[in-house]
């Protein structure tokens, strides 16, 4: 080996050594003042019930749960509850828009309307990557009936027409706004191309090879074990069952259950390339520049600003009842993953708790 080899070999191993240093896992009396922290943030919020999660290198390297899954039957949370995780789904329906690319069978700047041609005209124009980047201008459905849409049973045709109330946000590809919508359309596009729903689509080519046996649609006429249950605080300040509520609204867009096990699984394998190439994932993973040159800090379904200066890909999930966030620090091979079961609440708030144990160096 020659010299200028050498070095290059000493200094790959010791970037990688300085990369990881910010991972400590916290002894047991810093464990312990750290569910302090998090027990004081959800008495002060009214939460029922949590978990944290921290995956290293793929495998999960402890779980904490805190109150309750189910305050009527006073049901603690256990490791193995699973919890709505909102938009977090939005990575997964990437996945499988992503793999659909690399067969051949879709391409990121195809116009949606290759795939749906009976969408309105108002959206000629827009392509598959501009779903799910944010840039399509296609109105957030949510945004304009707000959450009661959970409660209802739609269809897409539905969610067509709530978001055809209102005007364009903006030209396709000239602006960033979230958008469900779009990300409900990107969901049907692969339904057509797969000729499956996506609940289908995503167990096929997802979660059953990964072995994600408790990630799934949440359906409210299906008896799913381990479910947690969801509330909200109303005006009052009193703590209220949300019951389980209708996903046919959310598609792709969210609606999705998981657990820290499933999660910890999902994080593995995006390590490898068994599920999508490195090109792929590289795709997936580029912010999004707008033409002004702002960078948006958002991928193909995915955050991908850093946190507290540390490379970061990462989700929040809001829907009725749950909050949850995922958050991937690849450099350090950690991966952290918040559940929550109350509505409105700060997911990042909880994940910062943790982050201030787990990598006290990057304490801001």
């Amino acid at each position: 080996m020659s010299f200028i080899k050498i070095i290059l070999f000493v200094y790959v191993l010791t970037s990688t050594a300085l990369a990881q240093n910010n991972y400590h896992k916290p002894s047991s009396s810093s464990l312990s003042d750290m569910d302090n922290e998090i027990r004081k943030y959800m008495l002060a919020n009214n939460i029922p019930g949590g978990l944290i999660a921290i995956a290293k290198d793929g495998k999960l390297d402890f779980v904490h749960t805190y109150g309750k899954s189910n305050v009527e039957l006073d049901v603690d949370v256990a490791r193995d509850h699973v919890f709505e995780i909102g938009s977090i789904s939005k990575q997964f329906v990437t996945a499988a828009v992503m793999m659909l690319v690399e067969e051949g069978k879709l391409k990121l700047d195809d116009p949606i309307h290759k795939y749906l041609p009976q969408l309105p005209s108002e959206w000629i124009g827009v392509t598959v990557r501009q779903t799910l980047n944010h840039t399509s201008g296609i109105p957030d459905y949510e945004e304009i009936f707000t959450y009661d849409i959970y409660r209802l049973r739609v269809t897409p045709e539905d969610i067509i027409k709530i978001a055809t109330s209102r005007p364009m946000d903006f030209e396709p590809g000239t602006g960033w706004y979230y958008s469900n919508t779009a990300f409900y359309l990107a969901s049907m596009i692969v339904e057509r191309i797969d000729g499956l729903p996506i609940g289908k689509v995503l167990k096929k080519r997802i979660f059953d090879p990964v072995g994600m046996s408790s990630t799934r649609f949440a359906d409210p006429e299906t008896i799913i074990k381990g479910r947690a249950e969801g509330y909200w605080v109303n005006k009052k300040g009193d703590l209220i069952n949300r019951n389980a509520t209708e996903t046919s609204s959310t598609l792709g867009a969210g609606g999705l259950l998981s657990s820290a096990v499933d999660m910890a699984k999902w994080d593995a394998v995006l390590y490898g390339n068994e599920l999508l190439s490195e090109e792929s994932k590289e795709i997936m993973w580029t912010s999004t520049i707008l033409p002004d040159g702002t960078d948006m800090g958002y991928a193909l379904g995915w955050n991908v600003k850093n946190d507290r200066g540390l490379k970061t890909t990462s989700h929040g999930g809001q829907v009725a009842g749950f909050v949850a966030n995922f958050s991937r620090y690849t450099d350090e091979g950690v991966a952290v993953i918040v559940f929550l079961n109350r509505y409105r609440v700060s997911s990042e708030n909880a994940k910062d708790i943790v982050l201030n144990y787990i990598m006290p160096n990057t304490i801001k």
